[in-house]
């Protein structure tokens, strides 16, 4: 009995403390809240870039790796390199699909393997803008809004 209250409680902290692994929802823009994350089509091999948030993409992360709402066996990844661009991949083990998002600071995703690389998009905050890695700058451009 001792137990079952022990992990209804622990549920019901994990629950209340905002931590929203398993929830799909669109990955927003700060610079412009019209522009998303996005794929034009949920396969391997399709890149990200910024869409429209009426039709995006939703994403959640699940283990350390970003999953599209439409197919949980695929990931984002990207070589943790500047300039390397984001796309969709099986999902493996490699550390190229590893991300951590920076909810209580500058709500940044970067690669697990390099925190000082951060998402960003090539060029202006526009629809059909690529999504690649940069050095992080704390810039509006790196900032990215996952609630």
């Amino acid at each position: 009995m001792k137990f079952a209250s022990l992990a209804l409680l622990s549920i019901a902290l994990f629950m209340m403390s905002g931590v929203s692994a398993g929830k799909y929802k669109l990955i927003q823009s700060d610079k412009d809240d019209d522009l998303c994350w996005g794929v034009d089509d949920v396969d391997e091999g399709e890149k990200l870039e910024l869409k429209d948030c009426d039709k995006a993409d939703e994403w959640r992360l699940k283990n350390g790796r970003i999953h599209p709402e439409d197919d949980d066996d695929l990931c984002v990844q990207a070589r943790a390199e500047e300039g390397k661009r984001l796309r969709l991949e099986d999902c493996s083990s490699t550390s190229k699909q590893k991300w951590r998002y920076d909810k209580n600071g500058d709500d940044e995703w970067t690669p697990k393997k390099d925190k000082d690389l951060c998402v960003t998009y090539k060029g202006k905050a526009k629809k059909g803008a690529q999504l690649v890695l940069k050095d992080c700058d704390g810039d509006k451009d790196q900032a990215w809004e996952w609630d």
